[in-house]
């Protein structure tokens, strides 16, 4: 058994865990990480590839639609290796869309988001696969971003700066002393070796197992895990992102990832994000509303098709308010510091949020770490551009 002392560690080797890992490296404070698989194994590596730019939320969620905007424009410059600059439409198709479309372009405005409207010829102009019902389209800067490269970029630059990195190390305890969280235990899954971590804090970054790694802690963490299944087509009839210019919902965003377009996707809450399946409606619901974005669709041939949980934090409901469910859910990230809320110092969860918005997650985790240990270490992630792999 190996023991160990460092000031932080980190549970979870997704994109919010590694930007952690990351950020309080580069803080000069010590850190570890162990993750259960592999680097990007989890929700991380199996999204739908979209740089947000925020527009799927300005009408329903404003500040992370304008988180997402930000973090779109900081993602861009520190790791353009991991992003291709392919542009999105939302796609006016029928009544309902043109409704909705006023609200959205203000929206839009209020956050910041640059938008151009594009009447039906100038759209098919720029996509002649979208449908020839579209109405109007409107541009926003959204993206393809790949999640291992970004990850990867996060791991490295931590390594520079010191930390370390386990993977196929699950976390099997969380050590406490009465009221305070001391470190955990880990083992190696391949070789078999134990691991006893001391640190003054724990982090726990791990998505949509957030609530089993509280447990192990002795807190609870609420979450609503939503499973949304994707579909992969071989082939890229579109060079933008394609959403439907409408409440989000089932089936509207078509994703171009290398040479396939992923089609996204639908939320349907599970219990257990280590027991769910692909259900065949889940498939054909996506086809059928992509289809009318991209009538030729129909036409290609199904690569695979693939599902991941989104960790969605439920904070407490107030006056006896039933909990949300799914989509109606905010895609807001939260930090819970479980020293104010549990009466247990030293454990920190960070959960929720975005994939496009990880390095925030982070800043603010490790801000709050910082302030904790009494450490004063400006956040640097947004200026120093991440280590591209050789």
């Amino acid at each position: 058994m190996q023991k160990m002392e460092t000031q932080a560690v980190v549970i979870g080797g997704g994109v919010t865990g590694t930007s952690v890992l990351r950020d309080l490296a580069m803080r000069g404070i010590s850190a570890v990480l162990f993750e259960r698989g592999n680097i990007c194994e989890g929700t991380s590596g199996h999204f739908h590839g979209l740089l947000h730019s925020g527009a799927r939320y300005v009408v329903k969620d404003p500040p992370t639609a304008e988180e997402c905007i930000l973090e779109n424009r900081i993602l861009r410059r520190i790791a353009p290796d991991a992003i291709e600059d392919t542009g999105g439409f939302f796609v006016v198709l029928d009544d309902s869309d043109e409704e909705y479309l006023p609200k959205f372009l203000e929206g839009c405005a209020k956050v910041g988001i640059p938008t151009e409207v594009l009447s039906a010829s100038e759209a098919l102009r720029e996509e002649p696969k979208l449908s020839p019902a579209v109405r109007q389209a409107v541009a926003v800067p959204d993206g393809s971003v790949d999640s291992w490269i970004l990850c990867m970029g996060n791991v490295k630059s931590a390594r520079e700066y010191g930390a370390r990195v386990f993977i196929y190390t699950p976390v099997t305890e969380i050590l406490r002393e009465g009221d305070r969280v001391i470190g955990v235990k880990a083992m190696d899954q391949t070789s078999g070796e134990e691991y006893i971590v001391y640190a003054q804090y724990v982090i726990n970054a791990t998505g949509p197992w957030t609530h089993k790694v509280a447990r192990l802690a002795g807190v609870d963490v609420p979450m609503v895990l939503s499973k949304g299944t994707m579909v992969v087509l071989d082939g890229r009839p579109v060079k933008r992102a394609i959403n439907r210019c409408r409440y989000p919902s089932d089936g509207d965003i078509i994703v171009p990832v290398g040479t396939a377009i992923v089609l996204g996707t639908t939320s349907v809450n599970i219990d257990d994000p280590d027991n769910f399946i692909v259900e065949e409606w889940e498939v054909y619901k996506v086809l059928d509303e992509c289809i009318n974005m991209v009538p030729v669709i129909e036409d290609m041939g199904i690569q695979r098709y693939y599902a991941s949980v989104r960790p969605l934090y439920e904070p407490p409901a107030e006056g006896g308010e039933e909990p949300e469910e799914g989509r109606e859910v905010s895609r807001a990230f939260y930090i819970l510091d479980h020293e104010e809320l549990d009466g247990v110092s030293g454990f920190i969860t960070i959960t929720g949020g975005k994939l496009t918005t990880c390095r925030l997650m982070a800043e603010k985790t490790v801000d709050l770490v910082c302030a904790k240990l009494g450490i004063e270490a400006a956040c640097r992630t947004h200026l120093e551009p991440l280590p591209t792999e050789p």
